[in-house]
Formats: C-alpha cells, sequence, structure tokens
C-alpha cells in the first residue's frame, strides 16, 4: 500500500523528527542534563549499592546479588584463590570466568525474571533476578501529552483520553481505551538499529504491511497495512501503531484507521530527538 503525502507535508513531519522534542508527559521528566551534585553520604550509599549488586563467590557459595535491571552489567567478585566459570542454566543467557581473586561482568538478560545459574567447577548455585528498568523517555513519548492531545484532535474526543501503560523491560505499550475500540501504540527497544530495523521487517512481514514509498516513509523504514497497522524502525526502536480495532472510518471527518494510525506515527516521529 503506497501512502500519499503532500512534499510541503513531508518536510514539515521531516524538520518535526530533525528539531521536534515533545515530553514524555505523564508526570515524566527528564534530568539527564541536570545532574544533582552528589553529597559524600550518597556517594557511601551508591558503593554499598554497587556491592549489593554484585555476585560474591566465598567460601565455595554464590552470593546472589539484589534484583538488577534489565541489560545492564552484572560484576562478579571472586574472593576465592581459583578461578571459576558462571553459567545460566539457560545456557545462552550468560557466562562469565572469574579469576581467583579478581572480578569480571556480563550484562544481565533483556528480558525481566528469575535466572538459575551455576559453575562449572564445584557445586555452587545461585539465581539472578533481573527486573525491568524505567522505560527510555523516547519510548514512552506514545503516551506523552502530544500524543494523546494529538488523538483527542483528530478524533474529535470530548477530553483528552487516559491511555494505560506497560513496559516489559523491552516494550513499552499504550492503550488507548476509546469508544470505538482499543487504539495501541508500542514502542520496542533494541540493542541497535540494525535489530530494530530487522524487528520492523519481521512485524511488518507478519501483518501483512507493504513498505511504504516516497517522501512518505520520511527516509526511515516504514510500513503500512490497509488494516491500520503502521511501523517505523528509528535509531535503536521499532514503533508500532496499531489502529485495527477501530472502525474503517473515525473521526468527524472519517479518516481511514490506515491514515489516523500513519499520522499518528509521524507524531510519534517528531517528538524523537536525536541523543
Amino acid at each position: 500500500m503506497k501512502t500519499k503525502l503532500s512534499i510541503s507535508a513531508a518536510v514539515a513531519v521531516a524538520a518535526a523528527i530533525a528539531l521536534g522534542g515533545c515530553s514524555a508527559g505523564l508526570g515524566a521528566t527528564s534530568e539527564m542534563n541536570h545532574p544533582a551534585p552528589v553529597a559524600s553520604s550518597a556517594a557511601t550509599a551508591h558503593t554499598e549499592g554497587a556491592m549489593a549488586s554484585m555476585i560474591h563467590i566465598q567460601e565455595g557459595k554464590f552470593l546472589d546479588p539484589k534484583p538488577l535491571d534489565a541489560g545492564t552489567s552484572v560484576s562478579v567478585m571472586n574472593m576465592g584463590t581459583t578461578a571459576a566459570t558462571i553459567v545460566s542454566d539457560q545456557a545462552s543467557a550468560f557466562s562469565v570466568t572469574v579469576p581467583a581473586g579478581g572480578m569480571a561482568a556480563f550484562k544481565a538478560p533483556a528480558k525481566p525474571g528469575s535466572y538459575p545459574y551455576h559453575s562449572m567447577e564445584g557445586d555452587m548455585h545461585g539465581v539472578l533476578t533481573v527486573v525491568a528498568g524505567p522505560a527510555p523517555e523516547a519510548a514512552a513519548m506514545v503516551c506523552a501529552a502530544e500524543a494523546r492531545n494529538t488523538v483527542k484532535d483528530i478524533l474529535a474526543l470530548p477530553a483528552v483520553p487516559e491511555p494505560e501503560t506497560e513496559w516489559d523491560g523491552t516494550t513499552y505499550t499504550c492503550t488507548y481505551p476509546l469508544a470505538a475500540g482499543n487504539f495501541v501504540m508500542s514502542v520496542t527497544v533494541a540493542e541497535t538499529p540494525e535489530k530494530a530495523t530487522e524487528a520492523a521487517q519481521k512485524l511488518a512481514a507478519s501483518l501483512s504491511a507493504a513498505p511504504i514509498k516516497g517522501l512518505a516513509n520520511l527516509g526511515l523504514p516504514g510500513y503500512q497495512s490497509q488494516a491500520g497497522n503502521v511501523i517505523f524502525a528509528k535509531d535503536n526502536m521499532t514503533l508500532h501503531v496499531d489502529a485495527t480495532a477501530l472502525p474503517a472510518s473515525v473521526g468527524p471527518h472519517d479518516v481511514s484507521a490506515a491514515s489516523f494510525a500513519y499520522e499518528m506515527s509521524t507524531t510519534i516521529l517528531g517528538c524523537w530527538t536525536h541523543g
């Protein structure tokens, strides 16, 4: 399916992508550019917290760390006199060899859950607990004030909708429970831009969404289905806008569900900024 977009509109949207930015909304604020000064007591607490986040190998036992955010670095301190190799019971999840009296690190799995692990030497066992850390601000923009207001304006709703959110450590889902049906926007965060593009291609194929051609793809991997799915990949994120539960046409101007999904996708893309 080829989505039509005027040259002036495409240029305007492209400018919004390059220059625009929206707050994540829903009470979220960013402090990336304004770090608070660290007092000595806070530094001590940070050190103690870092120790609690380590796997300790001591007296022939594993001392499990406190729950860790998905995808973060896990440190291992070997206080024994021989090297030790830690292997997840799910062999592909993680493994690392730690020298005697030394340290090593590995990356926690991206999916939250409990990950039992064992040693290749001896009979040591432990469990790594992985939790979903905070969602990236860019992913949360599918529920931001800009997005909610755009939904209200296009559909001429009497009030700004209050969406339901879910973050599983990989995908942030924003569900708008509208009277006509649920409207869903989600963002899946990948490790690399290449993996995000691959994820978009696979999702598009599963939903029979064809590549968006010409200026309407905004220079990004984009796909759209007649049923109302729109998919874009940008940086390390895959955006999926799903209007398939809505009627064929929506709003006072009888906009097609597919066009509504496309317009909402450009709203989110306009909110995403580089770095």
